[in-house]
């Protein structure tokens, strides 16, 4: 019985042990910086036992990086106890909260956009089609947002096009921090509405 808890702690559990130990490493220093001695050394493990469950280091930033695809898409998901308007609000909010919390890495990560890599770029994507998703259904009965909103590819593309300048924005943000929190998130809310309306 204890041998079989421990084979499933190193299939499931451990591999999650390890993804989060690295996501917070890796919320404070850039993934360039981050070496796998350091991600071993923070999770508290060999190195021989990290390079098992992840063979290369990009394989490790994938993992990583879907777990924070996740976890955003948890967070931002839209609280059907609230009305449309202030979904969108709080979802903006607990973004905002987990952009700051996550600062180095969403800034490294998004600051590049991926780079070459296809995967890296195919994982960007795949969280921005969740988060896409929730924000047609946080539109569908928004009365503040323009009349006979229906999902199309050319709906798509505005929320698309938008996902890219709040990335824009929020790089900025952090940079600078001349603009206030508030002031931003409804700059993204108004920008949301005329993307939409255009």
């Amino acid at each position: 019985m204890g041998g079989a808890t421990r084979s499933r702690l190193s299939t499931d559990a451990r591999r999650e042990q390890l993804v989060d130990a690295g996501v917070e490493l890796l919320g404070r220093r850039a993934y360039d910086e981050v070496s796998i001695e350091d991600i071993a050394g923070a999770a508290g493990v060999s190195i021989g036992l990290l390079y098992h469950y992840f063979p290369t280091k990009k394989d490790f930033l994938l993992a990583a990086l879907e777990q924070g695809q996740r976890e955003l898409a948890e967070i931002t998901a839209p609280d059907p106890d609230l009305d449309p308007a202030e979904q969108l609000t709080a979802g903006l909010e607990r973004f905002l909260d987990f952009v700051e919390e996550h600062e180095v890495a969403y800034t490294a990560i998004f600051r590049s956009r991926g780079g070459d890599d296809a995967e890296i770029q195919a994982a960007l994507d795949r969280g921005r089609k969740q988060r896409m998703d929730a924000v047609i259904e946080a539109l569908a009965g928004w009365e503040a947002a323009p009349a006979g909103i229906e999902r199309s590819p050319l709906l798509e593309t505005a929320i698309q096009g938008w996902f890219f300048f709040v990335e824009g924005a929020v790089l900025r943000w952090l940079e600078h921090r001349d603009v206030g929190r508030d002031e931003l998130r409804e700059l993204l809310t108004k920008t949301l509405l005329s993307t939409i309306e255009a």
